[in-house]
């Protein structure tokens, strides 16, 4: 038994997408959402002003209740305040309410897409490194991808070998628990990185009212939690106003240039399949 778990409070432009492209292949899909980011602050300082902080642009309680009726999905409200163990939980939580364990676990974020039978590729892989609880598929990070229009042709930033995707976890029998890091990959133990999976990420394509609140989260969390700072200049400067030539992509303060510019993209049909 495969169960896939999401966590979100926000990024719903590609959640049915990423959903549609491993339902096939997953026995229940568990997702929880929250209302409060993980930390919340009343005022954030933004481009030399305190500004008021802003409210969730996106209705997640009713998109996804209007949107998510398959018998496979559950689906739950879960307030956290940090992404250290946060899958773990989730994972101890969709447990109780199954009153079971699977036999793995995949967990996902919404803007990650797998494209045809990766998925299942990528439980081969972990089956055959038998030394291994958990593998990570690697991401093609796409950059602005229209989401209207839906173009094939579009940008993607170079691969970013030690990026963190999807994870894909065996449960032993004896196994308590799972402890994740940030993403959700192990917390004590060395990642493991897959070589036959990449799956789409599309978190640089949000549409501009939830990047921005994304952007201002960031700059909120990323001090308490112990994240890198981000450029607070990155939303208008590198996003918002991006033309092909622009460089130093990443939204780290001091490692701007550790993406040095988008390159142009044909998303293979196995994953554009599910974005049409």
């Amino acid at each position: 038994m495969i169960w896939a778990i999401y966590r979100l409070h926000y990024g719903l432009d590609f959640l049915k997408q990423s959903v549609r492209s491993i339902i096939n292949d997953v026995d229940k899909i568990f997702i929880f959402y929250s209302m409060n980011p993980w930390v919340k602050q009343d005022f954030v300082k933004y481009r030399n002003q305190e500004i008021k902080f802003p409210k969730n642009p996106e209705d997640i309680q009713n998109f996804l209740l209007n949107n998510f009726k398959n018998e496979k999905i559950i689906i739950k409200n879960y307030e956290c305040d940090t992404p250290l163990n946060q899958f773990g939980k989730l994972y101890d939580i969709s447990c109780k309410i199954s009153s079971s364990k699977p036999k793995y676990v995949l967990f996902m974020e919404p803007d990650m897409l797998f494209g045809e039978n990766q998925l299942k590729i990528l439980k081969i892989e972990l089956d055959l490194k038998f030394w291994t609880n958990a593998i990570i598929a690697r991401q093609i990070e796409i950059w602005k991808f229209d989401n209207v229009n839906k173009f094939q042709i579009t940008y993607r930033i170079p691969l970013r070998k030690r990026r963190v995707g999807p994870v894909l976890w065996k449960i032993k029998k004896n196994k308590k628990g799972i402890v994740t890091e940030f993403g959700g990959g192990s917390f004590k133990k060395k990642n493991n990185y897959s070589i036959l999976t990449k799956i789409l990420n599309l978190g640089f394509s949000f549409n501009p009212e939830t990047m921005l609140y994304k952007h201002l989260t960031s700059i909120v969390f990323s001090k308490v939690i112990g994240d890198s700072e981000p450029d607070e200049n990155w939303y208008e400067n590198k996003w918002l106003n991006w033309k092909p030539d622009t460089e130093n992509l990443e939204i780290s303060l001091g490692s701007q240039h550790l993406i040095k510019k988008a390159i142009k993209y044909k998303i293979p049909i196995r994953y554009f399949k599910f974005l049409k």
